[in-house]
């Protein structure tokens, strides 16, 4: 029984040590797990790197803004608006006026269709805060549009437009606000803005309007008060 015993254990022995030397031997063998092992280092260091790039970004200032042009290096801008007496006058050009307030150097020129200025459009000129020239140019009345024609038969704000151009080259005249024409050799743009448009202020830096149309309201009975002598007080706008 002893000699069973220790022959088990001798086996025992052998095959643990024949195990042993063949582990020592496998750790000088070359491994295959090795270039999935360098990818992952290098997949890691590469992330490692990224977060250098992001640390460093965040503590890098901002860059400045870009600044716009100083006002004083821009042309100046000429806006011709001619515009005639009606119901929706003051609300398209109230509209318009806004839009050219939040554009730096411009000069509006605004060209009444009658003999001479209105008290609404002195007193809507003068509450606009815009550097602006007030003239008047009355339409012949062979150029007029009659009674049941289409906008097209005739041409329409012409004596107006052309009055401005005059006040550009020649000067004099004005009949409120800005006086004095540009001198010879002034840097300068004309733009004809119609005072039923709308326009984006981003018109005055890259050629956005829309041409909208302003219903004509229904005044029956605003007519039939003042056949009756009981108008609306013609001075209320004044």
């Amino acid at each position: 029984m002893k000699l069973k015993l220790k022959n088990v254990f001798l086996a025992y022995f052998l095959v643990s040590i024949s195990g042993l030397l063949y582990a020592l031997v496998q750790l000088g063998q070359p491994c295959d797990c090795l270039p999935s092992l360098r990818a992952a280092a290098e997949q890691l260091r590469q992330k490692d790197l990224r977060i250098s790039e992001l640390q460093a970004d965040l503590h890098r200032p901002p860059p400045a803004p870009a600044q716009p042009p100083e006002p004083e290096a821009l042309p100046t801008i000429y806006v011709v608006t001619p515009t005639y007496a009606r119901l929706v006058q003051k609300a398209e050009l109230v509209r318009l006026s806004q839009t050219l307030s939040l554009v730096p150097r411009l000069h509006w020129l605004l060209v009444e269709d009658a003999e001479g200025p209105t008290p609404l459009v002195s007193g809507l000129l003068a509450a606009s805060g815009l550097l602006f020239t007030h003239l008047a140019a009355l339409t012949p009345k062979a150029q007029r549009l009659r009674e049941g024609e289409p906008g097209w038969v005739r041409p329409r704000g012409v004596e107006q437009r052309n009055r401005a151009l005059d006040w550009l080259r020649s000067g004099g005249g004005a009949v409120g606000g800005q006086k004095d024409p540009p001198p010879p050799g002034s840097r300068g743009v004309v733009y004809f803005a119609d005072d039923d448009n709308t326009y984006s202020r981003e018109l005055f830096e890259e050629v956005l309007v829309w041409h909208t149309r302003t219903e004509k309201p229904k005044m029956k009975q605003e007519e039939q008060l003042q056949r009756q002598g009981r108008g609306s007080d013609p001075a209320v706008e004044v």
